[in-house]
């Protein structure tokens, strides 16, 4: 490895060939990352929809967080220190139609969500009711912390070992203390590219638990191609594939509405009808026999709604700027 002193900023467009370059070898552990998030914040606010009105929510406070540094340049954005910043500094009141903005969720289905989320109480209607701010339940606070805790192990887990394509020695241990350190304005850049992800989906799909779903049976489907295929770049994802067949033993790769609810946390009945609706849209295929899932082997109907070049061009432009600004950072401070 390299010494840290040695390079120069890393720029986003170095992550993007990177990860074109590895992409069946790095990118499962990004959707693993994804998984692990969206899986996450279905199960505490029952769907995706309404997790990315929280989430504006939430960048929105954090955001909020980081800008009282233009005052006082030492301001501790911690995650340690995140629960008093939540009580002392004034919330920021985010609109309706700047959720809508920001989701791709329409009008209508925000405005329904916002009144469903003020009546369980994750959110407040701001003292002059010209917008909503951000609240948490007494329980929801450990729960919280808790999962960030979690969070952010899995994304110093993913930096640690895409770090290693760019001969960087960062070990796991000093990318999680870095993030829980300055967590508020590494959470603000990352809920920012979740954002912008999740609408691209949201514009595409109209249905992003349907994105939950489809990473399920990707992850095990590019980690079989990285097995048996070896080095595969992003212009060779059209051959990815998921029956299952002797010669890759790609039963791994099989996935059934019953282990998909497990992991995921949404109900079997519904992971039913998203899986058949995935069937519909060309991605999936289901086995007769097992009535399990696997992925489209036929290019033409896989890649015409989701698996295609733009959508994956796009996520990868997406959070190869978030990832440039942990690892810039990460070496500044390791100089």
């Amino acid at each position: 490895m390299l010494p840290l002193k040695k390079f120069q900023e890393i720029l986003p467009q170095d992550i993007v060939q990177l990860l074109k370059e590895h992409y069946a070898a790095v990118m499962p552990a990004f959707y693993e990352m994804q998984s692990a998030f969206l899986s996450e914040v279905y199960k505490r606010y029952k769907g995706i929809e309404t997790a990315s009105v929280i989430l504006c929510f939430a960048r929105s406070m954090h955001l909020e967080i980081i800008r009282q540094r233009e005052k006082n340049l030492n301001f501790n954005v911690s995650l340690e220190n995140f629960w008093h910043n939540f009580s002392e500094i004034t919330k920021p009141k985010v609109k309706i139609i700047s959720v809508v903005q920001d989701t791709g969720i329409p009008k209508e289905t925000v405005r329904r969500k916002v009144k469903n989320l003020l009546n369980i109480g994750f959110l407040l209607e701001s003292n002059n009711n010209k917008g909503y701010v951000w609240n948490f339940l007494p329980k929801e606070k450990n729960l919280y912390l808790n999962h960030m805790n979690d969070q952010t192990k899995t994304l110093a887990r993913f930096i640690s070992n895409f770090a290693k394509h760019l001969n960087l020695n960062l070990s796991m241990k000093i990318i999680e203390k870095e993030i829980q350190s300055q967590f508020s304005f590494y959470w603000y850049h990352f809920l920012s590219c979740e954002l912008e992800w999740l609408k691209m989906w949201q514009l595409k799909l109209k249905d992003n638990d349907l994105l939950l779903i489809a990473l399920q049976v990707t992850i095990p489907t590019l980690k079989l191609i990285d097995k048996h295929l070896g080095k595969i770049k992003l212009d060779d994802v059209f051959r990815i594939s998921g029956k299952n067949n002797n010669k890759h033993n790609a039963s791994t790769c099989v996935v059934s509405a019953t282990t998909l609810s497990k992991v995921t946390g949404i109900p079997r009945a519904t992971c039913i009808r998203k899986l058949q609706k995935l069937v519909t849209l060309g991605f999936l295929m289901r086995e007769t026999t097992s009535k399990r899932y696997f992925v489209n082997q036929i290019i033409d109907s896989r890649t015409k709604n989701i698996m295609n070049r733009e959508n994956v061009n796009s996520t990868i432009g997406i959070f190869s700027q978030y990832f440039a600004i942990i690892l810039n950072s990460l070496i500044q401070n390791q100089r």
